[in-house]
């Protein structure tokens, strides 16, 4: 939305943006297909698209104080529009907005889930934003995964360990739900990298979160002996595109493998 506003606000002429929200709201009532893309990415954009209505009809003031700032393309300005938004939908009732596919409960526990540390790890952090979070349940790995449900989204998580476990990559610990990755090679935080990589652009993964979040993800339960900073780095956008590469690259070798692996998943 951000991007279609300061394009607009960047070429207008006669301050054309003043019916900027009245177009954006048409443009998201007209369904759109994406049929080039998995049905699992197109559940998701559709459902933002569906929640960005929602919240322009019910409460259209949250983006004209977001559009209405010089910096509302900034980091604060986006952290203060999602507590916004939060603190909205604690004052609606729990029930789900049947009529309008939403359901609100699941809007916040996302919001929470996806956004939560984020705005917890900010030094510009507003106090209301602390207390309003601070209180997060744990993040769990199984939570970025996409699925119907909490309960489809855990039973991916276990067919994703039990693929593991029968490939030898990795074995139980005596602590429950904690597992060691076998691999202690050189090529241990690629393959790691690759597999992230891999559920990605198969469609497995709903969420997309900064590179120290993913690894303390993976550090809930896996065990290895990657050292921290280089564990973080291999999560991280620049490194997660070096796997988008062609056959002649090394590294393509590795998402091959992780294709094989998760084709059942």
């Amino acid at each position: 939305m951000l991007i279609l506003y300061h394009n607009c606000y960047s070429f207008c002429i006669d301050d054309s943006t003043a019916n900027y929200l009245d177009d954006f709201g048409r443009y998201l009532q007209r369904p759109l297909n994406f049929w080039y893309l998995p049905a699992t990415k197109r559940q998701q954009i559709n459902l933002i698209r569906n929640r960005m209505l929602y919240l322009l009809e019910n409460n259209r003031s949250i983006y004209e104080q977001l559009l209405a700032r010089k910096d509302y393309s900034a980091f604060e300005a986006k952290q203060e529009t999602i507590l916004k938004i939060y603190q909205w939908l604690q004052t609606l009732p729990h029930e789900p907005a049947v009529k309008s596919e939403i359901d609100i409960n699941q809007w916040k526990l996302d919001l929470k889930s996806q956004f939560g540390h984020l705005l917890l790890e900010s030094e510009s952090a507003a106090p209301e934003l602390q207390k309003v979070f601070k209180k997060l349940p744990p993040f769990d790995f199984h939570q970025i995964l996409t699925g119907v449900d909490e309960a489809s989204r855990k039973q991916k998580f276990q067919r994703l360990i039990a693929i593991l476990l029968k490939e030898q990559w990795i074995s139980p610990c005596k602590t429950e739900g904690i597992y060691l990755f076998k691999n202690t090679g050189t090529g241990a935080r690629l393959q790691l990298a690759a597999l992230y990589f891999t559920l990605n652009k198969h469609g497995h993964i709903q969420q997309r979160l900064t590179a120290p979040r993913v690894a303390a993800l993976f550090n809930s339960w896996l065990s290895h002996s990657i050292p921290r900073e280089s564990f973080i780095k291999i999560f991280q956008a620049e490194q997660q595109d070096t796997f988008n590469c062609g056959a002649h690259k090394p590294r393509f070798k590795y998402v091959q493998d992780c294709s094989l692996l998760l084709r059942d998943l």
